[in-house]
């Protein structure tokens, strides 16, 4: 099902109410409420099954030519610009925008699949739907971003990294796969398995753990003073597991802190666009330091702000520079 973030409120409790305090024909009123919302509740029960089936069904990619004209594309651009959908319409513009699919109208599937989640809604479906229908209009770095997308959704997991793997085969500069700083790839692999939070409780227990050795130590060694030979054999042990744990929390602690600022620093973004020049300025006439290309990973350095359409960007091998907005997709 396409979640959705907003809450539609209903008043159909309330006229139920105001119609019954009414005499006589308010109970007839009454019960043709109930009967109403007996049928709209059967009724959105059936919508929602029909809904989680036709999102489960897979779509093959087409090989044929898209027919579509240029002026068919902009008619629907303007007419869905600025239009909110509800739980009904994304539906029904995400079967036709499916069959559009089908049909090889590529541009014409895209721009439904972009209002739909434009307009709140999103599934793992239909980032892998996107995902196809940017391969079709050959735009391999846009095909990356939907399947980064459907990754993070548990029932297109599977799917999108196995397509993810055939993507990368697909890249006219096979650098797209540029190799990762190893701090960060430490840094992602506890994010993504753990957490920062996980970290903080980590942090937590073991600080807990070196203040009660320490008590320990403490209290132990004045109630065994006498017996220095039992002394001399516990209490450096457990010295050496008080400052342990001391250790092992202030390094959860750093990471934990040092993933959150980066978190919030940084955010994950793939550049779209064929070839782009990374400068060292945000000016076309700056020094350029470095070409990027289809299918980069880089990340938004949010420490720096962006400027007239430039953005400031970390690729994975550490270089930084900017880049034009209109280059890159942001997650």
């Amino acid at each position: 099902m396409l979640n959705n973030k907003s809450i539609l409120k209903s008043e159909v409790t309330v006229t139920f109410l105001k119609s019954i305090l009414e005499p006589n024909k308010s109970w007839y009123l009454a019960l043709l409420l109930i009967f109403y919302v007996f049928s709209s509740t059967s009724e959105a029960n059936t919508t929602s099954r029909a809904t989680s089936t036709s999102l489960e069904a897979t779509i093959t990619l087409q090989t044929t030519s898209s027919l579509l004209e240029k002026t068919a594309t902009q008619g629907l651009t303007q007419n869905l610009k600025g239009s909110i959908l509800s739980a009904f319409q994304a539906q029904s513009s995400f079967e036709e925008a499916t069959f559009n699919l089908e049909q090889a109208q590529y541009k014409i599937a895209l721009q439904k699949f972009k209002l739909i989640e434009q307009s709140g809604f999103y599934s793992g479906e239909l980032f892998l739907n996107m995902a196809i229908t940017a391969i079709e209009l050959d735009s391999l770095g846009l095909a990356k971003f939907y399947l980064q997308k459907a990754v993070e959704e548990p029932n297109t997991e599977a799917a999108a990294v196995e397509a993810l793997v055939y993507l990368k085969s697909q890249f006219s500069r096979q650098a797209a796969t540029l190799p990762p700083l190893p701090w960060d790839t430490a840094l992602d692999y506890i994010e993504h398995n753990w957490g920062s939070l996980w970290l903080f409780w980590v942090a937590f227990f073991f600080l807990s753990l070196s203040v009660i050795l320490q008590l320990f130590h403490w209290f132990g060694n004045a109630s065994i003073r006498s017996k220095k030979s039992s002394a001399k054999q516990h209490i450096p042990t457990i010295i050496k597991g008080s400052w342990t744990s001391l250790f092992v929390f202030v390094t959860s602690l750093s990471l934990a802190i040092g993933i959150d600022y980066r978190s919030e620093k940084y955010t994950q973004a793939v550049i779209i666009a064929q070839e782009v020049e990374v400068r060292n300025s945000p000016s076309t006439s700056s020094e350029l330091l470095v070409m990027g290309y289809e299918g980069y990973d880089c990340r938004i350095d949010f420490s720096v702000d962006s400027i007239q359409g430039w953005r400031f960007i970390r690729l994975s091998n550490g270089q930084t520079g900017w880049v034009l907005d209109e280059t890159l997709r942001i997650h």
